[in-house]
């Protein structure tokens, strides 16, 4: 934005004499007609000033003339320094995430000031600070202060951040494909996560080595592929191949030769073991902690928040009309009041399509199948043979073909929490439900959409779900093959077409009004740490972003229907064509 000599005749006070700047970039204007006496001209110094919204590419004071004492700055200015009102829908990983970097961003920093005169610094209500400040609320339905996001404190909890741990990959998943800025992001995490475990004390983060067992005797296509890039990326030497002796040899010098677990291949007659890699940079968040240590680290920075069923349950956006399109102005809660904002920020998770119908082309709705052993304490052989220390996350790509032949995917197991819980995890079928779709939803198939079940009926877990569970039970867990579940869920993430998150504005909203924040598609969680301040740099600049993420996360209407969301209502996916126990 350049400054006219107009805009400069907003001054009060005459120009001095700037010694050392040529005639020629002085000029002659007229200064504010209120305080002009008729017929006088005055002298002002000419510049431009240019400057964005982001506050680390803020003035520099050299653009200025060296005397500026004389200059009053105008309400412009003023403005670039008040705050900026954000309601955050949601006090999950992502919203979390975003409130706390939107905080940060908004935070004064030891600037010079722009403006030397103590008349100036009158006009700057943070003298030093330049920029967009936030002022952030965040509201939802579930009463976190009170369960302290406690997984157990609430049997009606349904959001996939509340859970006891999930697992933190920081490796380039081969699935990816060449979308390396997720490794990026995932190495960028994992410096964040040890930095806040020494910081705090408190281990958010577990590195318990993860385990990665492939579907035969020899390495997959795709596992090689993940070592071939962890070479060329310089850090194949985390990574633990069992069948390579020299890898064993240096597991063992390093520590993790214990976590190489061997596993017979079932009816093999020559005592084969499945192939395994063990990737020492991986591990597990303990999810539910470190949402409340995010919560408190949001509230210390000064978020607010409004939590609970009517005051924090929000139903609707409030909207405005301008210039022929909708501009969000706040949200509705459920108790009837309306909390005004200049943007609102959903990060709803599975719910969000619910609160932002235009988002029904972009994500749907699945539920992944979670079941759970409980370990008595007083069993010390389990008890240790399952603890972090000496078990890893174990992944199996690939669990035995099922009745028709079909390949029912991954299955996954965690070490035991401190209270004693083993988790085990399907997400080999991504279930859905199909239900009607309200009146005006931009995208349906066959009239439906799939949203989350109620909190009572997520208490069961399809029977293919327990099909493929039992079989990675027999065959990795055996202390528990035969051993009822001591709970089961199914838990509801949020899909998107390829699944990369959905970080942008809501186009359909003027002003930048709707900002989005989803879309975790299952691999969300452990970018807690970092999410956020990418995704805070998006609604601050748009596409000015320098994230490098902004080309990923961006509103996608054209992308391709796939990763499964072009099944629609009569796939065996959804729930109502499936069997329940």
């Amino acid at each position: 934005m350049s400054v006219t000599p107009g805009w400069a005749s907003l001054t009060r006070r005459k120009a001095p004499q700037l010694h050392g700047w040529p005639a020629s970039s002085r000029i002659k204007s007229s200064p504010n007609p209120s305080s002009r006496r008729h017929g006088e001209e005055q002298e002002f110094a000419a510049f431009t000033l240019t400057f964005v919204l982001n506050p680390d590419k803020l003035i520099p004071q050299t653009l200025f003339p060296p005397v500026l004492d004389w200059f009053t700055p105008p309400p412009l200015f003023a403005k670039m320094s008040e705050t900026m009102s954000v309601a955050v829908v949601g006090a999950g990983i992502f919203g979390l995430s975003l409130a706390v970097a939107l905080r940060e961003k908004g935070k004064p920093t030891p600037k010079p000031l722009l403006f030397p005169s103590s008349a100036a610094a009158a006009h700057t209500p943070n003298p030093g600070w330049l920029g967009v400040g936030y002022n952030v609320t965040v509201l939802d339905r579930h009463p976190y202060d009170e369960t302290q996001y406690d997984p157990v404190a609430d049997e009606n909890v349904q959001a996939a951040s509340v859970d006891h741990n999930k697992i933190a990959s920081f490796r380039f998943r081969a699935s990816y494909g060449t979308k390396l800025h997720y490794q990026r992001l995932a190495l960028e995490s994992r410096e964040e996560w040890v930095a806040i475990n020494k910081s705090s004390g408190a281990d958010l983060f577990v590195p318990s080595g993860m385990l990665r067992v492939q579907p035969s005797d020899e390495l997959g296509a795709l596992e090689k592929e993940t070592l071939a890039n962890m070479e060329r990326d310089g850090i194949r030497e985390t990574q633990f191949v069992k069948s390579l002796v020299e890898d064993r040899e240096r597991a063992k010098a390093e520590g993790w030769d214990a976590k190489l677990l061997e596993f017979p291949i079932p009816d093999s007659k020559d005592g084969r073991t499945y192939e395994a890699v063990l990737d020492s940079l991986g591990g597990f968040m303990r999810c539910s902690n470190a949402c409340l240590y995010f919560h408190q680290l949001a509230v210390s920075k000064g978020v607010k928040f409004i939590f609970g069923n009517e005051h924090g349950a929000v139903e609707s956006i409030v909207e405005e009309t301008v210039g022929g399109k909708k501009k969000a102005v706040g949200v509705k809660t459920r108790d009837g009041a309306v909390h005004k904002a200049d943007v609102v920020a959903v990060a709803g998770g599975s719910f969000t399509t619910q609160l932002i119908p235009d988002l029904s082309t972009h994500l749907e709705s699945s539920g992944g199948s979670l079941a759970t052993f409980k370990i008595d304490k007083e069993n010390k052989d389990l008890w240790n043979k399952y603890s972090p220390e000496t078990f890893p996350v174990i992944t199996w790509k690939s669990t035995p073909r099922n009745k028709i032949g079909k390949d029912t995917g991954s299955v996954y197991v965690l070490p035991r929490t401190p209270d004693g819980l083993v988790k085990i995890g399907f997400r080999g079928i991504k279930f859905t439900n199909f239900q009607p779709a309200p009146e005006g939803v931009p995208f349906t198939q066959d009239g439906k959409w799939s949203i989350p079940m109620s909190p009572s009926d997520s208490s069961a877990i399809p029977e293919a779900a327990i099909d493929s569970i039992r079989q990675f039970v027999k065959i990795f867990l055996p202390d528990f093959d035969k051993v009822p579940f001591h709970s089961t869920k199914l838990c509801w993430y949020t899909d998107s077409l390829d699944n990369s998150f959905v970080i942008d504005h809501v186009p359909t909203y003027t002003d930048n009004s709707l900002f989005v924040c989803t879309g975790g598609s299952g691999h969300g969680a452990k970018f807690l740490p970092v999410l956020g301040k990418h995704a805070a740099d998006i609604l601050q600049n748009g596409d000015n972003a320098t994230s490098f993420l902004r080309p990923f996360w961006r509103w996608r209407p054209d992308a391709p229907r796939r990763n499964g969301l072009e099944d629609g209502p009569h796939s065996q996916r959804n729930i109502g064509q499936c069997q329940v126990e």
